[in-house]
């Protein structure tokens, strides 16, 4: 079965492990206040919440197909 592919999933994932990497090296590098170590963790979130909600209702309101595994799995009740 071919892997279908999100140009816009492997975007967010880009720009997500980006934020991370970039969160990491600043504060191995500086000694940041409360408030400036909050401001890291806000845009790394904010990046985290787009992909999240990509996979979720990226696609007209429907889950991104390219997820590594569904996240709403339709299911069948058994007579």
């Amino acid at each position: 079965m071919a892997k279908i592919q999100c140009e816009e999933l492997d975007r967010f994932r880009r720009e997500v492990a980006a934020a991370l990497r970039e969160a990491k090296k600043i504060r191995r590098a500086t000694d940041l206040s409360i408030h400036e170590d909050a401001e890291l963790s806000r845009e790394s979130h904010r990046k985290i919440n787009a992909l999240i909600n990509h996979l979720l209702v990226g696609h007209n309101g429907s889950p991104c197909p390219a997820g590594d595994r569904p996240i709403v799995a339709r299911t069948v009740a058994s007579a």
